[in-house]
């Protein structure tokens, strides 16, 4: 999921840092190119206010921790939705609400299979959850195939009794001679649509779309979006699709408006948001999760 910070407890990695690969993402000629409200199927329509219990969620448990800390009765909304899913990478901190899912965040297949060996999953956690980066310590058969990687992964997890999130980051497609890459001529979500990684929730119940660091191009996100659960719900009708959004994408500033302006454009591919955010932009995170209940 996006990179918005280096905490030590758990590890962000990035989403999409390559300027350039963003900036061809933006420019790119066709239905791709335009920052204005309109997509190749006509305008972008807003769905208008989204009750905070109505949609499923996913936050770091740190970043839930302290926002819980700051406004209770916002964050009582949102753990009365479907379900709440809260990252964590070790064992602390504040002991949880009794319907929150707690899941435990790995890089790599090879990651979630040494921690089973070895009896050092945390426990009670029922939810592993693959994001699989362009990291320096994740494998390098992970990253040059990274469809079968994120299928060891769920057949690791279900095997174990572990429910498998798959959460691939779009920087997997300019991995060097990876076996389906970005190819000249094509943007980073081309070729993540390309390469078919949404197709590997057919390998999971749940599927989260990294789309943040498009968020403020409506044209893109909605774009990216909604080919991504289009394909993922071809390979897997019954499954769950979240889609990442931050007040701080990839450390960059974003309003709260034009997160909620997101959300709403996004409503209607997906069930969720996993959102990612730092400390100091709180109140504008704050903000977001009552401007979406407000419209």
């Amino acid at each position: 999921m996006n990179h918005t910070s280096m905490r030590p407890r758990i590890p962000r990695p990035r989403a999409l840092t390559v300027t350039a690969g963003l900036a061809a993402f933006v420019l790119s000629a066709g239905s791709w190119s335009s920052v204005s409200a309109r997509s190749a199927s006509g305008p972008i329509s807003l769905s208008g206010p989204i009750s905070l219990s109505s949609v499923q969620w996913i936050f770091y448990k740190e970043d839930f921790n302290h926002l819980n800390d700051e406004d209770p009765a916002l964050i009582k909304q949102i753990v009365a939705s479907p379900a709440t899913y809260v990252l964590e990478h070790s064992v602390g901190g504040h002991r949880l609400p009794r319907k929150v899912i707690p899941a435990e965040m790995f890089f790599s297949a090879a990651q979630l299979q040494a921690a089973i060996d070895q009896g050092q999953v945390i426990p009670g956690v029922k939810v592993v959850v693959d994001d699989l980066e362009d990291l320096p310590t994740t494998p390098t058969a992970e990253l040059d195939a990274s469809r079968p990687a994120m299928q060891a992964f769920a057949q690791a997890a279900t095997a174990n009794g572990y429910q498998p999130v798959l959460v691939p980051g779009r920087d997997l497609m300019l991995v060097s001679g990876a076996r389906c890459s970005k190819q000249p001529g094509f943007t980073i979500s081309q070729a993540y649509l390309r390469c078919g990684l949404p197709a590997a929730a057919a390998y999971t119940p749940i599927y989260v779309i990294q789309a943040a660091s498009v968020e403020t191009n409506l044209t893109a996100l909605q774009q990216l979006v909604r080919l991504a659960a289009a394909r993922a719900r071809k390979a897997n009708p019954n499954v769950t699709i979240f889609a990442t959004l931050s007040v701080s994408p990839n450390g960059a500033y974003a309003s709260s408006s034009a997160v909620v302006q997101a959300a709403q454009a996004i409503r209607p591919y997906v069930q969720g948001y996993a959102m990612n955010n730092v400390r100091p932009s709180d109140p504008r995170m704050l903000d977001f999760l009552t401007g979406l209940s407000q419209g």
